[in-house]
């Protein structure tokens, strides 16, 4: 946490609004209050539930706006804390007021790491965070919040991610299809990738008539749903339907005639995830990414620069170890939006009066 961006932050915080003025129609507020209130920048994210959620969503509510993330080893557990006894504490404004944490590392603050936590914790408003570092960080440039990412953005999927959907035909004939990941939209199913990716090959594809391309399935065979276990680098049957599963950077599915073999079908990403394939049939190797090397003699797969590691093809997160040591940096200002959507108060820090937070957000659900 660096010290000098919270002070510059909240300076210049304080040369937009009134010193603790009694603000528009007379409400009292305690916080920063905002002299001419700005728009609050709306976005689209991704809560722990799967769902997608705007600010847009609540118009007409008082919105609480916080950063923080789940991990960090102090400010952000009492900024959270703090919010947890303001909602618990609403008393009859419980309805017209929504609380909304907002992670700065997304890298770790994953869909499935923030249920659990949510769980673990009693907290039972929304916390939100994408995989798309491009959509996290348009976040936070829009609220002014300042984030050390430079061990978030190496973590998080490259913009030019794809997803790969395979076909294994009865004939042991094979077709692979990668979608960019980009082009899906924010909270998609997988149901959605695969029309999607199914269109972009022009390969027709009637699931109800057990139809992919030339073959239908009939009473000799059937598709089987497979999904690719990134640790394990293998494909496994999938239990749930397409229309469940919810797509991340590295979901990739892909159809299997039973009776085939399924060694035949192509791997769920190439080269580990970090390279591109070069060359074909006996030829083909891979040419991976910076900082990462052909694996041994394995020449289909990458595995990091140097030491052991370089040996080892179990597709562990060359940046797993690190983003258990770092620390995020970031500016740490909570946000209170009136329900015309405008930035109303603003608390800096950590240091301010849980009981004084409360009274504002209160007034403004008077207001």
């Amino acid at each position: 946490m660096s010290g000098r961006t919270v002070a510059l932050l909240f300076s210049l915080i304080l040369l937009l609004p009134g010193c603790l003025s009694s603000g528009e129609g007379g409400v009292e507020l305690l916080g920063t209050e905002y002299k001419n209130p700005p728009e609050a920048p709306d976005f689209t994210l991704i809560n722990q539930d799967g769902e997608s959620v705007s600010l847009a969503d609540y118009d007409g509510k008082v919105v609480v706006v916080a950063f923080i993330y789940t991990s960090c080893p102090d400010v952000c557990l009492i900024i959270s804390a703090n919010l947890h006894y303001i909602h618990q504490n609403l008393g009859n404004y419980g309805d017209d007021v929504e609380i909304l944490s907002v992670t700065i590392d997304p890298a770790r603050d994953t869909v499935a790491h923030l249920s659990e936590w949510t769980r673990a914790m009693g907290y039972e408003w929304n916390h939100l965070t994408n995989e798309r570092g491009s959509v996290m960080q348009a976040v936070w440039d829009n609220w002014n919040v300042v984030v050390d990412a430079e061990h978030i953005a190496n973590s998080l999927p490259p913009e030019g991610a794809h997803n790969r959907f395979a076909v294994l035909f009865p004939d042991n004939s094979t077709l692979k299809i990668d979608y960019p990941y980009e082009q899906l939209s924010t909270a998609a199913k997988a149901d959605e990738f695969a029309r999607l990716a199914f269109e972009q090959e022009n390969t027709s594809i009637d699931m109800v008539a057990g139809t992919i391309g030339n073959f239908t399935a009939n009473s000799s065979w059937s598709w089987e749903l497979h999904r690719w276990d990134k640790a394990d680098q293998t494909w496994t049957k999938e239990q749930s339907n397409l229309s469940e599963i919810l797509m991340t950077a590295y979901t990739h599915f892909a159809w299997v005639a039973s009776g085939s073999n399924v060694s035949l079908l192509p791997p769920g990403e190439d080269c580990m995830g970090h390279g591109w394939i070069m060359g074909t049939g006996a030829s083909s190797h891979c040419m991976c990414d910076e900082s990462w090397e052909r694996d041994g003699e394995n020449w289909m797969s990458c595995a990091p620069e140097g030491g052991e590691e370089a040996n080892q093809s179990d597709g562990t997160n060359p940046h797993e170890e690190s983003l258990g040591e770092y620390e995020v940096g970031h500016s740490t200002v909570t946000f209170i939006i009136d329900k015309q959507q405008r930035k109303r108060v603003a608390y800096s820090g950590i240091h301010w009066d849980v009981d004084e937070f409360l009274h504002d957000v209160r007034s403004l659900a008077y207001e």
